[in-house]
């Protein structure tokens, strides 16, 4: 049975699916070629809209558990640690690493509270994507069949908003690339279902230990 936090995600997106099968019919009869160029920044829109949507309502969830830091992997601290990294960047001043240590005590002493917003730089490439699967140890590799025309659908979206007039995708390519986004959509969906349903958020080594 679907996590609900899954169902959830599902229920707010699904309207996005609705979209989707618009596009792909251009009921208003839109001039093709004039039709397809509108279509790339609103497909990639729905791809990159989804992944925030769906890892925020995770990450809310987590939130909620009020998990113990010491109960958890330690690549879900360090995503927890957040822009705290920064202070360290270069030649930190020891004062700099006396502010890093307290913010890292007190993280520590405290439940977990995840910030919810999840950074794709605008630009939800394949190396993007593996990044943040990554933080939470999601399959990248399931997405292999996909990310060639996810990257194809990034550097097409980035010409056309840059005013590139000699990208002319056709009704072919839109139906390619909507297919990828929705296969790529279900697999994150099934990698949030299994992190969340198994309790992947939690350290089993920890966990036994403190049993």
């Amino acid at each position: 049975m679907a996590h609900k936090v899954v169902v959830e995600i599902l229920e707010n997106n699904k309207w996005r699916f609705g979209e989707f099968a618009r596009v792909k019919t251009n009921s208003a009869k839109v001039d093709e070629k004039f039709w397809c160029r509108l279509c790339i920044p609103v497909i990639y829109a729905h791809w990159e809209g989804f992944v925030v949507d769906s890892l925020k309502e995770m990450l809310k969830y987590l939130n909620s558990l009020k998990l113990n830091p010491s109960l958890v992997p330690t690549n879900l601290v360090v995503f927890c640690l957040g822009d705290s990294y920064r202070s360290l960047s270069g030649k930190q001043s020891f004062e700099q690493r006396i502010e890093f240590t307290k913010k890292f005590n007190k993280l520590l002493s405290n439940t977990l509270s995840f910030a919810t917003k999840i950074e794709t730089k605008s630009n939800l490439k394949s190396d993007v994507l593996k990044n943040v699967c990554g933080v939470f140890r999601f399959d990248f590799d399931r997405f292999s069949d996909v990310v060639h025309e996810l990257d194809r659908l990034v550097h097409l979206r980035n010409s056309i908003a840059h005013g590139e007039n000699a990208i002319v995708p056709d009704m072919q390519n839109i139906l390619k690339y909507i297919d990828a986004v929705s296969n790529a959509m279900d697999l994150l969906i099934e990698e949030i279902d299994s992190f969340l349903n198994d309790e992947k958020y939690l350290d089993v080594d920890d966990v036994v230990k403190q049993v």
